[in-house]
């Protein structure tokens, strides 16, 4: 017996080093940063996020900006108030509807404990009970359930003091049994196959909103509160590492605010509780990714969408958080110019019905500093480049001009989640017109319709004959219209300066066709003059190549006998292409890609893609310069 003992305890020693050794890879020791006694001195009721200290301070904000936070969060109660009852789903997927209510039970029940209104504490009531009696949360698709346990959490929290014995019990009861009992069934997966572990979105996602819900019944359930808060602070710093080392992203704009919104809620959490954040926020590039978020809004006011895109509305929540966190005015100018339109609009009768955009928009209320309206701006650079999981690199030759050149591109690999075929591509904007663009995502019910392995990233997997998603429907370069290969990576690096340029960079995309090619890059430059220059460069193998070059766009394209002319909006873009010898190429074809090409596809309207090809011989070395000069001027 006494044997055995010894070899558990010897066993149980070395799954903990094991585990701190897992938990330093990640650059953190926070498994440990909460003790004893963090847990048996819980705040009282509401103790997540916003306290009573926090809202009688709230209520005095007199500045500006405050005032219209305000009153665009009493707007959204009203609005709220007049909104049909939600149906939810009785099978299958809850995630619209769990959303919908987390964005009423927030804007309801932080609008009743700043302005007071009795009707915005009933209709908050009657969302937590319906939430709280449907029979789960669809813990087949976890994120349901971090939506939801996260609604259920904050409302049971910040509603404490109002609600009878009976639906404390209610709700207490729904949260264990839709959400943290289901939550330990997880178990950590190799590879980041599971949320529990995870480098992607689902990971704060679930785990923030099971840590807001574990809270708010810590009473009840001290034990197991403590696990579920723990286990989020063991696994969260996986995500984090995402963000390293200068805060792009590679799942693209939509998971980058998806998942950053709630790993920021899982930092809250943990400083609106125990007064630490376990140094989640000290993750490498974390709190650089405001400027990844600045450096993707081009010119015309939309973001570089690659990856899985949703379309959205363009404005940030989280930039205030970021901007109190830094001490940066920088950070949310974008975010306060969008507040006063909004603001502006609220105030006429005929826009008043109009919302936010974000059902997390009452947050931030809490967030805003009001402090940093007195701190000096820094513009932003006009060179930026991100290395790491997502390297990335964007130029534009003005920040306050909406008619500036601006060209980003990506590197990376397609063998991640919500990744495309994409890398090497880019977007080009110049006279307020996206001349080359990106389609963003395809819809999920089409590709599961089309029976597709839609998250399967594998060389051979069906994900890729989605136009949108595969190598078909980007800006890249191909090789006898072969795959990128999944295994390679793209690296990107500043290049010397020439005289008159704002900057250039240099992507490595050997990797990514390695079985075709024995060298392949891809270089951009942007000048003073607002011109752009796309080199491609490549050297041939054993084997003859032909190599093809993709350009789509919106623009009606018109072949030249040096390129081709790009005509949109009453705005025009000549671009001239020429080979490595400086040779005119012969074959640019123009084609429609505006209809479906398959089931799994949706229509491209008004699509077209340039499309310019090159035969190399083997054992030589190939070429392609393409040059586009705004107003269609030299």
């Amino acid at each position: 017996m006494i044997k055995r003992l010894a070899c558990f305890l010897i066993t149980i020693t070395l799954f903990s080093c094991l585990l701190q050794a897992q938990t330093s890879k990640v650059g953190t020791n926070n498994t440990v940063c909460l003790t004893d006694a963090n847990w048996q001195k819980l705040p009282e009721h509401p103790r997540l996020w916003a306290n009573k200290e926090r809202i009688n301070a709230l209520k005095n904000q007199n500045d500006d900006v405050s005032k219209q936070l305000l009153a665009l969060l009493k707007n959204g109660a009203e609005q709220t108030l007049l909104a049909e009852k939600i149906v939810y789903p009785t099978t299958g997927f809850k995630f619209g509807a769990v959303r919908n209510v987390q964005g009423r039970i927030l804007t309801l029940a932080l609008s009743y404990r700043v302005f007071g209104d009795k009707r915005y504490l009933e209709r908050a009531r009657q969302e937590l009970i319906q939430l709280a009696e449907l029979p789960d949360w669809c813990p087949s698709h976890f994120l349901d359930v971090g939506e939801a346990a996260l609604a259920a959490g904050i409302g049971l929290d910040w509603l404490y003091d109002e609600l009878t014995a009976d639906e404390k019990e209610k709700i207490t009861q729904a949260i264990l049994k839709n959400a943290l009992l289901p939550s330990l069934e997880a178990k950590e997966v190799a590879n980041n196959k599971s949320w529990v572990n995870g480098n992607f979105n689902w990971n704060p996602v679930c785990h923030a909103g099971l840590s807001v819900a574990a809270l708010a019944i810590a009473e009840k359930e001290p034990q197991l509160a403590r696990q579920i808060v723990e286990r989020g602070i063991k696994n969260l710093p996986f995500a984090g590492e995402a963000y390293a080392p200068d805060g792009a992203y590679p799942e693209g704009m939509s998971y980058w605010s998806y998942g950053t919104t709630f790993y920021i809620f899982e930092i809250e959490t943990l400083r609106s509780v125990f007064g630490t954040t376990c140094d989640l926020e000290k993750m490498s590039g974390f709190l650089k990714t405001a400027d990844y978020k600045n450096q993707m809004l081009a010119p015309t006011g939309r973001d570089f969408n690659y990856s899985d895109y949703h379309s959205q509305d363009q404005h940030e929540p989280i930039l205030l958080w970021f901007g109190r966190e830094t001490g940066r005015l920088d950070l949310v100018e974008s975010e306060l110019s969008y507040i006063e339109q909004a603001h502006k609009m609220i105030i006429t009768e005929k826009n008043s019905k109009k919302g936010t955009g974000s059902r997390h928009f009452p947050l931030e209320s809490l967030w805003w500093q009001p402090a940093l309206k007195s701190k000096s701006s820094t513009a932003a650079p006009l060179h930026w480049i991100a290395k790491g999981g997502l390297p990335m690199a964007f130029m534009r030759s003005s920040w306050k001009d909406p008619t500036a050149s601006f060209i980003a591109i990506k590197g990376g690999t397609p063998n991640n989640s919500h990744a495309h075929m994409d890398v090497g591509s880019f977007i080009l904007e110049a006279d307020s017109v996206r001349w080359a663009i990106d389609l963003g995502t395809e819809s999920y019910d089409k590709m599961r319709a089309a029976k597709l392995d839609l998250w399967n990233y594998g060389q051979n997997s069906d994900r890729w004959t989605t136009f949108r998603c595969g190598p078909e429907g980007h800006n890249i370069m191909r090789f006898d219209t072969a795959r990128q290969d999944i295994s390679g990576f793209g690296t990107i690096e500043k290049r010397p300066n020439t005289e008159g340029a704002i900057g250039s960079n240099k992507v490595d995309l050997t990797s990514l066709y390695k079985s075709q090619v024995e060298k392949a890059s891809r270089s951009v430059t942007l000048s003073q003059n607002k011109s752009i220059l796309i080199e491609d460069a490549w050297k041939t193998g054993e084997k003859s190549v032909e190599y093809t070059f993709q350009w789509l766009t919106y623009a009606k394209a018109t072949l030249t006998k040096d390129g081709f002319v790009l005509a949109q909006n009453g705005k025009v873009l000549r671009v001239t292409v020429s080979n490595s010898q400086g040779k005119t190429v012969p074959q640019i074809v123009v084609e429609d890609v505006s209809k479906a090409k398959n089931m799994q596809d949706s229509d491209n309207p008004n699509v077209s893609r340039i499309v310019i090809k090159l035969k190399t011989a083997a054992h030589t070395e190939g070429g392609l310069k393409v040059k586009a000069y705004p107003n269609g001027v030299k």
